[in-house]
């Protein structure tokens, strides 16, 4: 199961999947990514709550980044997926944008003997 939402502006259209990124739910997710494209307007796409995707899933993924989308992500395993991506383009002309919350910080703590 995969929810797909779409926000659109008219300089920022954001597409946010939540669930599973596999089999059918695949092709749902181009149709809305192709649908979303205008040559004036930026893309994002909001991956913090994805929880899985297969083979044809991260296929879909690796081309709406080298389309230029802009990747929103958050953990260490979306990371690590979109490095797999295309390592080559990470830094290229698409964004990879963390998602912006604080990160924890943790402190050492004495003990009080």
């Amino acid at each position: 199961m995969l929810r797909i939402t779409i926000h659109e502006d008219d300089k920022v259209c954001r597409l946010g999947l939540a669930g599973r990124l596999e089999g059918p739910w695949v092709a749902e997710t181009e149709k809305a990514w192709r649908a979303s494209l205008r040559p004036d307007r930026k893309l994002e796409v909001d991956l913090r709550q994805l929880t899985g995707v297969d083979d044809a899933g991260r296929d879909l993924l690796a081309a709406i980044h080298r389309a230029g989308a802009c990747l929103i992500v958050e953990g260490v395993w979306l990371m690590a997926l979109i490095g797999e991506l295309d390592s080559e383009q990470l830094c290229g002309d698409s964004v990879l944008q963390p998602s912006g919350r604080p990160k924890p910080r943790f402190t050492k703590q004495e003990s009080s003997k």
